[in-house]
């Protein structure tokens, strides 16, 4: 069995289009799991929905920007963490957001959970306690990020029963195995400080797991020129940060 995992594409199309493409010719791979932050940072927000909301082999969750931006669109108290930096940018990806997007982000779950060959896999696009899986994203439901480390992340997520737990959020890959758990994240589609985009392939093999980071190039010379074409606000802190 064989699957891929998507991250934190961040309202980046054309590097979305090149995974997709890399992983629709590989043989094998019939489910696609994305971990959330489709929109929010990039300005291409409904080519990227229109995209993954199209394919039948793709399931999805939520991340903690496009709850933000669905907070706005909700009128919903907004995460106070993320007011400083990101609230006027959220606010122009909800004024650019087709409302025929509305409910299918609403609805989108935390986690997904599955059974593979009896192995319990959790997808989920940050630690968020258990306690707090509820929590609405104005009360900061994520933990905060942790350097990645085998101690840390197996802290992390110390109150997940799973034998392989995949994630996003943090755009560094991530790859434990502390022999009761493996912990994986490919890392960002997305926002990469180069021209290629990243994605992940597990393959469960009786039961085994085999994690693979995919390193795909692209040419991102539009989705950058894009910034200062759409006056995309707080681009100085994007690029600083993300890009």
């Amino acid at each position: 069995m064989k699957f891929a995992i998507i991250t934190d594409v961040h309202g980046n199309f054309d590097a979305l289009e090149t995974v997709l493409d890399d992983i629709d010719r590989r043989e094998g791979i019939n489910k696609i799991f994305n971990l959330g932050d489709n929109i929010g940072v990039g300005h291409e927000t409904n080519k990227v929905l229109d995209e993954i909301f199209d394919r039948d082999d793709m399931e999805i969750i939520a991340g903690n920007h496009d709850e933000a931006v669905m907070s706005i669109v909700n009128d919903t108290p907004y995460p106070e963490d993320l007011k400083d930096k990101f609230y006027e940018h959220h606010q122009w990806i909800e004024s650019h957001l087709d409302e025929d997007y509305y409910d299918k982000l609403d609805e989108l779950p935390r986690v997904i959970e599955k059974t593979f060959n009896n192995k319990k896999v959790l997808f989920i696009h940050y630690e968020i306690a258990n306690e707090k899986l509820s929590t609405p994203i104005d009360g900061q439901p994520y933990s905060p990020i942790v350097e990645p480390s085998e101690e840390n992340v197996k802290a992390l997520f110390e109150d997940k029963n799973a034998d392989l737990i995949v994630f996003g959020h943090n755009h560094t890959v991530h790859f434990y195995d502390d022999k009761s758990t493996v912990y994986f994240n490919p890392g960002s589609v997305g926002l990469n400080n180069a021209a290629y985009a990243v994605y992940g392939i597990i393959t469960i093999d009786e039961n085994e797991f085999s994690c693979e980071r995919i390193k795909v190039p692209y040419d991102n010379e539009e989705f950058i020129r894009g910034f200062t074409e759409k006056q995309v606000p707080a681009k100085d802190l994007i690029f600083d940060k993300f890009i």
